[in-house]
C-alpha cells in the first residue's frame, strides 16, 4: 500500500472556498426569494443581489486570514484567555492519507485531482472571455449605425435590426416600431432610466462574479432576479413620465407593456436591457402594487448575515477538539511530569517550515504508511498531533492530542448501559503512524517571533486516514 496526500493543498483551499461561497449564496437567495422578492424596495433589492455574490466571492478568504485573530478575540471575550495565559495551539491544514491499490491508481488519482483547480480556473476564464466577446460583438455590430447624442445618453437608430433596448450609455431605438408619441416617450423614459441608473454596470459586475463562482448552483439564479429588478426600477421611472388617467394612473403604461410584449418577437439580447421582456405579468403586478415594504424585511439581512459569518468564523475552531485529559502511569504518580513549555498560538511572525506549508504536508504524507492492521479492519479516522516549535527551531512536546478510538456500550454494575472509549490495536497503529511522522520530519523550522524575539509557538495538525 502506498500513502497518498489527497487532495492537494490548492484543491482543499478551492473546495473550502467553494463550499463557503455556496453557503452564502444559498442563504442570500433564500432570504431574497422568501422575504424580498415581492416587495417594492427595488433599489434595496438591486444592491442586495449584487452584493451577495461578491461577498460570497471575497469573504471566505478574508475569514480564513482573520480566523486566528477571531479565535484569540473570542477567547479573550469568553474569559478563556486572560492573566497572561496563552492559547492552546494553532491548527494547520489537514493531511489526508489514503490507502490506494497500487502505484498506477495513485498516479492517476493524484494527477486528476491536481488538475481540478486548473480546470476550474480555465472554465472561469472561458466564461469571462465569453462575456467580453458578447460586449465586443455588440460594439462591432452597431458601431456604424446612425447616432444622436443627447444629454446623458446616445440614441442609436437600429432601423428594425434590433428591438428597443439599452446597453451602457447607448439606447438602441427602432424607429420602425410605429409607436404613438406618448408611447415612444414612455418607452424612452424607461430606457433612459436604465442608462442613468447604470444598470449595465451592475449587470456586468454580477456576470463577472457569476463566472468566477460558476460551480455554485445558486449564483446562476441571481442574474435573472437582477434583470427583473432593473425592469421594475425602469418601469417606476417611466410611470412618472407617463400622463396618468384619472382613477387609473398605471393603466396606459400597463396596457402598453402588454401590447408590446405580446405583439413582438422576443429575441435573445445578451447583456442588453430590452423593453419587451417576458416579464409582463410580473411588471404589471408591481406597477399596480402600492403596499409599502415593512422595514423589518430590509433589516432582516443584518442579523442573518452576522449569524452566518459567526458560524463560518467558528468553523475552524470547532474542528479542534479539546485535548483529552493526560493519563498517568503508576510510576508517574510519584513524580508528576514537568509543566508544558509555554507557547503562543499567534505571533507577529509565525514559524516557517523549510520549503513552506506544501512541503510540510508532503513530508508528513511521505513518512506515513497506512498500517496494514488498520487497513484489514477497514478502520478510518482523524488524528490530531500537537507540537511546539521552540525558540531555537526544534520540535518539542510532540504528542497525540486527540487520537482514534472506539466507543463501546456495556452494562454497568447496576445493569444500566454505560459507554467507554477504548483504543484498539488498529487505532493505536494509526495514532502511532501519525505521531512518528511528525516526530521524524526532515525539514528544519524557522522559529516564530513576537516583538522581534524568538518565541515558542504551538501547532496542531490533523491527519486523516481514509480507505
Amino acid at each position: 500500500m502506498l500513502p497518498l496526500l489527497l487532495p492537494t493543498t490548492s484543491l482543499l483551499v478551492l473546495l473550502s472556498w467553494l463550499g463557503q461561497s455556496t453557503l452564502l449564496l444559498g442563504a442570500g437567495w433564500l432570504l431574497y426569494y422568501l422575504v424580498l422578492r415581492r416587495e417594492r424596495c427595488f433599489g434595496y433589492n438591486r444592491r442586495f443581489l449584487l452584493l451577495v455574490p461578491w461577498l460570497a466571492l471575497g469573504l471566505p478568504p478574508l475569514l480564513t486570514l482573520g480566523a486566528p485573530w477571531f479565535m484569540r478575540g473570542w477567547a479573550v471575550w469568553s474569559g478563556t484567555l486572560g492573566g497572561g495565559m496563552l492559547l492552546p495551539g494553532g491548527l494547520l491544514p489537514t493531511v489526508r492519507i489514503l490507502a490506494v491499490p497500487g502505484p498506477g491508481a495513485t498516479a492517476v488519482a493524484a494527477n486528476a485531482l491536481a488538475w481540478l483547480p486548473t480546470l476550474y480556473g480555465a472554465v472561469a476564464l472561458g466564461l469571462l472571455l465569453r462575456l467580453g466577446g458578447q460586449a465586443l460583438h455588440l460594439w462591432l455590430g452597431t458601431r456604424h449605425w446612425p447616432r444622436q447624442p443627447r444629454p446623458g445618453y446616445t440614441l442609436v437608430f437600429s432601423g428594425g435590426r434590433r428591438p428597443i433596448s439599452s446597453f451602457g450609455r447607448w439606447i438602441f431605438w427602432d424607429e420602425t416600431a410605429g409607436l404613438a408619441p406618448a408611447e415612444a416617450a414612455a418607452i424612452l423614459a424607461h430606457e433612459v432610466a436604465h442608462v442613468r441608473q447604470r444598470h449595465t454596470r451592475t449587470r456586468l459586475l454580477l456576470e463577472v462574479a457569476r463566472a468566477l463562482l460558476w460551480a455554485s448552483p445558486f449564483v446562476h439564479l441571481y442574474p435573472r432576479a437582477l434583470e427583473c429588478t432593473h425592469e421594475f426600477l425602469a418601469d417606476a421611472a417611466a410611470l412618472g413620465a407617463t400622463p396618468a388617467t384619472p382613477g387609473n394612473p398605471t393603466g396606459p403604461y400597463a396596457a402598453l407593456l402588454a401590447r408590446l410584449a405580446l405583439g413582438q418577437f422576443q429575441p435573445d439580447l445578451p447583456l442588453a436591457h430590452s423593453f419587451t421582456q417576458s416579464l409582463t405579468l410580473t411588471r404589471i403586478r408591481m406597477l399596480t402594487s402600492y403596499a409599502p415594504t415593512p422595514r423589518w424585511k430590509r433589516w432582516l439581512a443584518l442579523p442573518l448575515s452576522a449569524a452566518l459569518l459567526f458560524t463560518m468564523a467558528c468553523e475552524k475552531a470547532a474542528e479542534l477538539p479539546p485535548p483529552p485529559p493526560p493519563t498517568l502511569s503508576a510510576s508517574a504518580t510519584l513524580a508528576p511530569p514537568p509543566p508544558p513549555l509555554p507557547a503562543y498560538n499567534q505571533v507577529q511572525q509565525m514559524p516557517e517550515y523549510e520549503g513552506g506549508p506544501k512541503q510540510l504536508l508532503a513530508d508528513i504524507a511521505a513518512l506515513i504508511k497506512y498500517p496494514e492492521v488498520a487497513r484489514a479492519e477497514k478502520l478510518e479516522g482523524r488524528v490530531f498531533v500537537g507540537f511546539i516549535v521552540a525558540a531555537d527551531g526544534s520540535l518539542q512536546a510532540v504528542q497525540v492530542r486527540k487520537g482514534i478510538d472506539t466507543s463501546i456500550t456495556y452494562p454497568d454494575s447496576q445493569g444500566q448501559p454505560a459507554r467507554a472509549n477504548i483504543t484498539t490495536p488498529a487505532a493505536q497503529a494509526l495514532n502511532e503512524a501519525a505521531l512518528n511522522a511528525v516526530r521524524n520530519l526532515p525539514g528544519r523550522w524557522t522559529p516564530g517571533r513576537e516583538k522581534g524575539k524568538a518565541v515558542a509557538v504551538q501547532y496542531t495538525i490533523p491527519i486523516t486516514f481514509a480507505l
